[in-house]
């Protein structure tokens, strides 16, 4: 079935366009029966025009009926044509406007003449569009923020990371970002942070990691036992302490330098030794595989999503009004900058063309498809409201040409000698 059904007004349109073009082939089949038993001025052409009028009606009512049903429901071969072909009829359309309408050449001039990324531009430049669609991207990110599940998400991101870990080492990447970042000077805020943070534990625990000491110095020996009192290890520790504490707030202090040659060491060991870079990959596998990490990553990941909903749902939120403006600033930006236009206009060419080149046939595909679920005699009964009055129109006119044709054949056999 068509999933619309033809409006009475159509019909009943249609069948007054019947009526007219069957009416006029009557009045064609009276006028030709009157000639036999009335005596007319002209006789002979008025029998020819009626004649040839009723030849050429009945021909072209054949022809239209004959799209849409068996006339008079006798079985003659090749009618009914849209009730019994329509699927050939679906593929060959289908094809048709695949093979002639879907090209790279039509498709092309039509963006070109269409010029969509200034248009685009142009309208997302109104503050108004832009808002607008700032908020249509928000509501969109949060209905799928709400739709996503933070376990799946969780489960599909450690999946992607064993699978990368399982193809690639590790331990040459996170060597060269190592060595990049101390080259850079771009761990020092990190080491700011261990610093810092290694002070106040010494200072918090200073009595009782002195005692762990001193309790190691005497197990290490007689000379250990005799140099460990409470007093030296006490003072050496609060050397230490303060050795660490003067790093912390000095980034050229020695410690620093000593910490950065370390790190650049590891960086180097990571990149060249094949052992170590196969142990990270081990040990990166196994943490991949922990179920503490599965718990951590859900808890996070649950925890930015809220963060999203109730970041973007808020309609006075820095953040949404961050994404107006994005969208307001890089529209006019395309509106000004020509070589950026022409970018996303290539950009636009080539997924149209790809979408051309490797979908184009499902268009054929959906017609076939779509038509093959429609009843025959429903789909003809509809296209033939849909259509049938214009139809109609060629009876009619087959019905008066006819006639014309006649009275011009009678008048040139008339003439011939």
């Amino acid at each position: 079935m068509l999933p619309i059904a033809p409006a009475d007004e159509a019909v009943q349109r249609l069948r007054r366009m019947k009526s007219v073009a069957t009416a006029l082939l009557v009045l064609a089949a009276g006028v030709f029966v009157s000639t036999f038993f009335v005596d007319l001025p002209g006789q002979g052409f008025v029998r020819a025009g009626a004649e040839a009028a009723m030849v050429g009606g009945l021909a072209d009512w054949f022809a239209i009926t004959a799209l849409f049903r068996r006339p008079l429901r006798l079985p003659i071969p090749h009618t009914a044509l849209i009730p019994t072909r329509k699927d050939a009829l679906a593929a060959t359309l289908g094809t048709f406007m695949t093979d002639t309408f879907l090209t790279r050449q039509n498709v092309g001039q039509r963006l070109a003449e269409a010029d969509v990324v200034r248009r685009v531009a142009t309208w997302l430049a109104d503050p108004v569009n832009s808002r607008r669609v700032g908020s249509e991207v928000a509501d969109a990110a949060t209905a799928l923020a709400r739709a996503v599940d933070p376990q799946d998400l969780a489960d599909l991101l450690l999946a992607t990371a064993r699978t990368d870990a399982a193809r690639r080492g590790y331990a040459p990447l996170l060597g060269r970002l190592l060595q990049t970042t101390v080259q850079d000077d771009g761990h020092q805020a990190l080491t700011d942070i261990a610093l810092r943070s290694t002070h106040a534990w010494m200072v918090d625990n200073r009595v009782e990691l002195v005692q762990q000491l001193k309790g190691y110095a005497e197990a290490s020996g007689t000379l250990g036992w005799l140099l460990a009192t409470t007093r030296r290890v006490d003072r050496a520790f609060g050397e230490l302490t303060y050795t660490v504490g003067a790093a912390a707030g000095d980034q050229r202090h020695p410690l620093r330098r000593l910490i950065d040659g370390f790190l650049l060491s590891t960086a180097r060991e990571l990149q060249a030794d094949e052992r170590l870079s196969a142990r990270v990959n081990e040990e990166a596998l196994r943490v991949l595989d922990d179920p503490t990490l599965r718990t951590w990553l859900v808890e996070v990941v649950d925890g930015l999503l809220t963060t999203l909903r109730d970041t973007l749902t808020d309609p006075e939120a820095a953040a949404l009004r961050r994404l107006t403006d994005s969208v307001h600033d890089a529209a006019e930006r395309v509106l000004v900058d020509g070589t950026l236009r022409g970018r996303l206009e290539a950009l636009l060419e080539r997924a149209v063309f790809h979408a051309i080149d490797h979908y184009a046939d499902e268009f054929t595909t959906l017609v076939v498809s779509t038509v093959g679920r429609w009843d025959g005699p429903e789909t003809a009964r509809r296209i033939e409201v849909l259509a049938g009055r214009d139809l109609q129109f060629i009876r009619i006119n087959g019905t008066i040409v006819g006639a014309l044709a006649g009275l011009a054949i009678h008048a040139v056999s008339l003439a011939l000698p």
